[in-house]
């Protein structure tokens, strides 16, 4: 019998000193763990901060399902 699973979703927005040239730009991490900077004007608007983590969610979500299911497959 297979056990159950707990998914944990973990969000940050905080201040950062990185260069200007590096706005918009997705980097990975970690294992699941991926970061984007965002502009002072974006961090000011809702809507651009929910789009800006909505990007960032997608290869997020994309890496751990990968794992996940790997995993699984190889338990069967």
């Amino acid at each position: 019998m297979m056990k159950r699973h707990k998914i944990r979703i973990k969000v940050e927005i905080v201040e950062c000193e990185k260069e200007v040239g590096s706005v918009g730009e997705l980097e990975q991490l970690g294992d699941g763990e991926f970061e984007l900077v965002i502009s002072p004007e974006q961090a000011c608007s809702i809507d651009d901060c929910e789009a800006e983590l909505l990007r960032a969610n997608y290869p997020a979500v994309r890496d751990a399902l990968e794992k996940h299911l790997s995993r699984v497959s190889q338990k069967k």
